[in-house]
């Protein structure tokens, strides 16, 4: 047997297996459509049961993540806030007037300050 033979062979049985599989698949499918139509059954039919549950199941699910969402939002902004201390200074605006009459004060205050 030569090389090109043997590569023939080899070819012939992998494409005669798959052939032989394929037609196995088709002649069992149709088996199973007929029984499947026999019986009543189909795959195309809708069951309500099931539609139904499925509609419960989307409500209660999102139900959980309206409130894992909500969860979430408070935790977040939780982390946002700034606590309130008591040591905090506050400002305090000073009206014009004390101003202007504490300005020549300030002045020479604040170059007593730089010169010392």
């Amino acid at each position: 047997m030569t090389e090109e033979e043997f590569i023939i062979s080899i070819v012939a049985i992998v494409f005669g297996t798959g052939f032989s599989i394929f037609l196995f698949w088709g002649f069992f499918s149709l088996i199973k459509s007929w029984i499947n139509r026999k019986s009543g059954t189909s795959q195309g039919e809708i069951n309500p049961q099931f539609f139904k549950a499925l509609g419960d199941f989307k409500k209660s699910t999102e139900r959980r993540i309206a409130n894992l969402e909500s969860i979430v939002a408070d935790l977040e902004e939780e982390k946002i806030r700034i606590p309130e201390t008591q040591n905090a200074g506050e400002i305090e605006i000073e009206e014009k007037e004390i101003r202007s009459s504490d300005e020549k004060e300030d002045d020479s205050n604040l170059r007593n300050m730089l010169n010392e």
